[in-house]
């Protein structure tokens, strides 16, 4: 499959109003506006049924990170996190709670295609609080994107009532390897 990745419209709208809520508007529309033009066009046309590139997403990261004086890698995990905790935080946070691990680990791959146009998401079960997920047909993700997918992992099995969740990622030759794990 060629040309560029694209990442959900609803995810990068919902994004952006985490970003507006948490460091302001003026912050956000100061990064923006400081984009070049196609990308900025790209960015400001995405609704919520359409999707956006990776490459424009992450320059919108990386722009908001400049305005605050921060690490991309540090915005986009904050970011990552409050927008799944902002999506799950209605009556999805308390049908969580009552899935077994199985079942939430099964949804993983389901979950990533409707984020991402690019790559296929397994994962399973490997021992009680284990879990595996591999990502192939992606192998130059870029870092902003490993870190964001890991992230979401690990927030929504907490927001499922799983403690003590680590999840650990790394680059494999066809995508990215994750291992959660919880209590």
């Amino acid at each position: 499959m060629g040309g560029a990745v694209r990442v959900s419209g609803a995810v990068v709208r919902d994004q952006h109003k985490v970003m507006e809520e948490t460091f302001g508007a003026a912050v956000v529309a100061r990064a923006v506006e400081g984009l070049e033009p196609d990308t900025r066009r790209e960015y400001e046309a995405v609704l919520p049924v359409s999707w956006c590139s990776v490459d424009t997403a992450n320059a919108v990261i990386r722009a908001v990170a400049r305005e605050l004086g921060r690490t991309p890698s540090d915005l986009q995990r904050q970011v990552a996190r409050l927008g799944v905790e902002r999506t799950l935080s209605t009556v999805w946070r308390l049908l969580l709670r009552v899935t077994s691990d199985d079942a939430l680990v099964r949804r993983t791959p389901v979950i990533y295609g409707k984020t991402y146009d690019r790559g296929e998401f397994t994962s399973r079960i490997v021992a009680p609080g284990r879990a595996e997920l591999t990502l192939a047909g992606w192998p130059a993700m870029p870092e902003l994107d490993m870190e964001s997918l890991g992230v979401a992992v690990e927030t929504v099995l907490e927001l499922a009532g799983r403690r003590a969740v680590r999840v650990t990622w790394e680059r494999r030759s066809s995508g990215a390897f994750y291992v959660a794990t919880w209590s």
